[in-house]
């Protein structure tokens, strides 16, 4: 990989790539991204991955805050929806393809071309250089992106060790477009590991032969594939005994689950290390082997600093005391592209960088994660901002109000759902055709479509998101349900089920 890295490093040079650039990589796992990223790493160029599953105008708005020099993307369905964003985008950026078959664009082997044994790697500025801009939802539904420099990914990617054996044998089943994909990735690469890596998302059955067939040693996952895993049939007629360390983040996971997983998945011979990190903020606490509370994301990583804030008062509070978790780092993100609004909106007047999630840390110094401040939630793992389903609803004539929120599934993370308040008459089955036509797969609304009379608001005017959703659980659930005066609802008459509402049905693992 490294070989071919330094090839694609004189065909990226010989297009106009330097270290002021920009490549967007638009591509599930594969050797020919890998080398691409590993590539620009090298030059200097910064890295925009950008996940291939998005729509051709969720691509465009990524595109537009970073203006790529290059975008390297796979074919087939990806290859045509890159050609129509970037038929839509200021920038004119050199479109390279992982395949030569059936179009003319400049290839992935065209790019290969003879090295230079004079080249070294040089990054000027390590501690300003951007190397990495990731993606992020924000409250407002419109995306961020988040500059990492070269000392942001060295202070946060993994540091493996090679005890386990001559060389371990990591499995990657994050995206390049996550965070933890990009550091288990470049982690794995500089530990010397050996690296198995999944295309995309994977059927359980993959998964679970992946790990028994190349004897894993080391793998993150989020909490929703583990559930997957734990909820599949055929589990037990897989050998799972090479897995050493495994590591969870992403969303967060409860004791007894964590338990669960362990003794019915790995039979107790392995302990789930749960961690805690953010884009903005790296890795910001982990479990340790033989140190490791369930439930727990373990204790903080050597320079972090956190304070639990009252959500009333704003005072720091004492172990066992819940509230929203605050950071300090040395080792955080540069900010926002293109947004110094954003940038300067994240920090307190002190410094602080309030995460939006709420927990508490006990007496021993473990760090406890158990809800959620913002309004995103999560789908499979994928953060899934409210706002941006709700914009699309809004762009219907028949829509005049919308609220969007997360309700609980078994083994999805969140279903989007949303309630609607109708100006004329409208479907639920039409509603949810109009989205699924406007937003990528896992933005579909599977929690089904309500019709209310209106949306109860803040004083600040935005939606009442957790009454909202606190409310339908409890009709859900049949307990201390109160009606209220707004949930006069109308629903569809019931129909014969379509693709769509048997897609929101569907529940298959996410690597």
């Amino acid at each position: 990989m490294v070989r071919e890295s330094l090839s694609a490093v004189q065909g990226l040079k010989s297009e106009g790539v330097t270290e002021n650039s920009v490549v967007s990589v638009i591509s599930f796992n594969s050797q020919e991204c890998h080398v691409v990223i590993l590539a620009c790493i090298f030059i200097g160029a910064t890295v925009a991955p950008i996940d291939p599953s998005l729509t051709a105008e969720e691509m465009v708005s990524l595109m537009e805050l970073v203006s790529p020099t290059v975008v390297f993307t796979e074919g087939g369905k990806t290859l045509r929806k890159v050609e129509n964003a970037l038929m839509l985008i200021s920038a004119a950026p050199l479109l390279v393809v992982s395949s030569g078959r059936r179009h003319s664009y400049l290839t992935f082997q065209a790019l290969l071309q003879p090295t230079d044994p004079e080249f070294r790697p040089s990054i000027s500025n390590p501690e300003d250089h951007v190397a990495f801009v990731l993606f992020t939802s924000g409250t407002s539904g419109l995306p961020k992106g988040v500059m990492l420099t070269d000392v942001y990914l060295l202070q946060n990617m993994p540091h493996f060790s090679r005890k386990i054996d001559m060389q371990p044998t990591a499995l990657l089943t994050s995206p390049v477009f996550w965070l933890s994909g990009a550091m288990i990735l470049l982690g794995s690469l500089i530990g010397g590991l050996k690296l198995v890596f999944l295309r995309g998302p994977s059927k359980e059955a993959v998964l679970l032969s992946s790990i028994q067939n190349y004897k894993a040693n080391i793998w993150f996952s989020p909490p929703t594939t583990l559930n997957a895993l734990l909820n599949f049939p055929g589990k037990d007629a897989y050998d799972l005994s090479s897995l050493v360390v495994l590591s969870v983040g992403g969303a967060i996971l409860s004791a007894d689950s964590a338990l669960r997983i362990q003794k019915e998945l790995f039979r107790n011979k392995i302990s789930i290390l749960q961690g805690y990190g953010m884009t903005e903020m790296g890795v910001i606490a982990t479990g340790l082997p033989g140190l490791n509370k369930p439930g727990s994301c373990g204790v903080l990583k050597p320079g972090i600093k956190c304070r639990i804030e009252d959500l009333e008062t704003g005072d720091s509070l004492g172990p066992g005391q819940e509230g929203e978790i605050c950071l300090k780092s040395p080792f955080m993100m540069k900010g926002y592209i293109n947004n110094p609004e954003a940038t300067a909106a994240t920090f307190d007047d002190n410094g602080w960088f309030h995460t939006g999630d709420i927990g508490y840390y006990d007496e021993d110094g473990f760090l406890f994660v158990i809800d959620r401040l913002k309004d995103l939630f999560f789908y499979k793992s994928y953060q899934i901002a409210p706002a941006e389903i709700e914009n699309v609803l809004r762009t219907h004539p028949a829509v005049k109000d919308v609220a969007v929120f997360g309700i609980p599934h078994p083994i999805d993370g969140d279903h989007a759902t949303a309630f609607v308040v109708a100006n004329k008459a409208i479907s639920e089955t039409q509603l949810l055709e109009f989205v699924a036509e406007r937003v990528s797969e896992k933005k579909q609304i599977r929690g089904g479509i309500r019709f209310v009379e209106f949306i109860p608001k803040t004083s600040t005017g935005k939606p009442k998101r957790k009454a909202l959703r606190a409310q339908l659980l409890a009709e859900l659930q049949g307990t201390n349900f109160v009606k209220r005066p707004w949930m006069s609802v109308t629903r569809a008459k019931k129909k014969a089920p379509n693709k769509l509402q048997l897609l929101r049905s569907q529940s298959t693992s996410c690597s």
